[in-house]
Order: C-alpha cells, then sequence, then structure tokens
C-alpha cells in the first residue's frame, strides 16, 4: 500500500452539477416523490380531459405532480448557484488521502478529517462521495484518479471502517 494518494483536479460547473446531481439521486426520497409525482400529473392531466369535474383540482394535481418530478433538478440548480456566487468558484480539488486521514486545501483554507469523522462514502458513476454527514460530502472526480488509486481510496475507507453507503 501507498503512503498516500494525491489528488489535484481544477473542477468545472459541470462536475458541480454531476455530483450534485448523483447527491440526490441516491436519496430514496427523490425517487418516490418522482414516481408520485408522475401520477399525480397524469391523473391531473387526465382530469382536465373529463376525468373529474373540477379543473382547479386537476390543475392543483399537475402543478404539484411538475414539482415533485422536477424537485431534484431544482435543489441541483440552487446548490450550484450558491456555490458560483462563492470567489473561487468553480475550484480546484487538491486532497491528500493516507491511512489516518483525508487532507487538502479548499477555498485557500486548509483542512483535515481523521476517518473517524466520516459519515460514510458512495462510488458513484462521476466518481467518489466522501460524507462527512448525511448533508456534507467531498468529491472525487473519476477522471481525477486511477482505477488503482479509487480501489486503494476503498480499501481504505473499508479498513478504517466508513460505512459504505450503496449498501445502507
Amino acid at each position: 500500500m501507498s503512503q498516500s494518494i494525491k489528488v489535484k483536479y481544477d473542477l468545472s460547473e459541470k462536475d458541480w452539477r454531476t455530483f450534485y446531481n448523483a447527491y440526490y439521486m441516491s436519496d430514496k426520497r427523490f425517487k418516490i416523490r418522482f414516481i408520485y409525482g408522475t401520477g399525480s400529473w397524469v391523473i391531473g392531466a387526465a382530469g382536465l380531459f373529463g376525468l373529474f369535474d373540477n379543473n382547479l383540482v386537476a390543475f392543483g394535481m399537475i402543478a404539484f405532480g411538475l414539482y415533485c418530478v422536477f424537485a431534484r433538478q431544482f435543489l441541483v440548480n440552487k446548490a450550484v448557484k450558491k456555490i458560483k456566487a462563492k470567489p473561487h468558484f468553480p475550484g480546484t480539488i487538491d486532497y491528500t488521502l493516507d491511512q489516518d486521514k483525508l487532507a487538502g486545501i479548499e477555498q485557500g483554507m486548509d483542512f483535515e478529517f481523521n476517518w473517524e469523522a466520516f459519515y460514510g462514502y458512495r462510488d458513484v458513476n462521476p466518481g467518489l462521495l466522501l460524507y462527512l454527514k448525511e448533508a456534507s460530502f467531498f468529491f472525487i472526480p473519476k477522471e481525477a484518479i486511477s482505477v488503482e488509486d479509487k480501489e486503494e481510496i476503498v480499501n481504505i475507507l473499508k479498513l478504517n471502517r466508513v460505512l459504505d453507503l450503496a449498501t445502507k
């Protein structure tokens, strides 16, 4: 096993959108909301075509359904807008991972977290999400590391008993 893994990667707005999208996709509530929303706007649309007499209810069901269907995208846009307001946007990932901790520089500030401080991790299509808590994460794009480094990072996480949230 190597001493440490160095990750340095220049981020783009697309990276932020991709990872926030992956973050929200992993939340089961959005999947259920999407199903309810689709059903609601379909029934609402059928209501406009005569399924029931009250057009106000039909429009309400359509509006509620569309809100449910597009809630995830709305939250992704909101998160990216908040990040874009920061002076160091889009930023650079500059992490060093070893057996004991994740350290690095973000927005000109040094940070260091022991693996015990992490809530969990997810190995998703765009890369790795490392959660400090349920709603706070670091991400490492798959383009930023080799397959071997990714496997080694996952092994470090497992050795330190960081919870794999994909199995949760």
